[in-house]
């Protein structure tokens, strides 16, 4: 399947998402920060994410940055990247990420929900 990214500051939430993601046959890659994750996008083609998870909410750098420096970086990626977090019925979160066109789910839904949105994003990066 697809090498999945999963950017959280949170331990147990990465460990998580990667039992999740790894039983629906994906490999997985974790950052514990924005910029760990941004060194993940300088690696070969081969070993690179094909998708990417991503905490809004982190120390140092948020979601927001990162996701504006990874647009810059693999432009690629911009339109596989889902964001979680706890405070998505916040509006201050959740209105920045809406104007991107990016998907926002929240770590307390149906987690279930995040694979299909990671699915359905590779789906439509295929047929581009």
């Amino acid at each position: 399947m697809a090498r999945i990214l999963v950017v959280d500051d949170d331990s147990p939430i990465r460990r998580v998402l990667r039992a999740l993601f790894e039983r629906s046959g994906h490999e997985v890659l974790e950052a514990a920060t924005a910029s760990e994750a941004l060194e993940s996008l300088a690696l070969p083609p081969a070993e690179r994410p094909e998708a990417v998870v991503c905490d809004v909410l982190m120390p140092g750098m948020s979601g927001l940055e990162f996701y504006e420096r990874l647009v810059v970086l693999a432009p690629d990626l911009s339109e596989r990247v889902v964001f979680l977090t706890g405070a998505n019925h916040d509006p201050a979160v959740h209105q920045p990420i809406e104007q991107l066109g990016v998907p926002l789910l929240g770590k307390l839904d149906d987690l279930q929900l995040l694979v299909d949105a990671i699915r359905l994003a590779l789906l439509r990066a295929k047929l581009s």
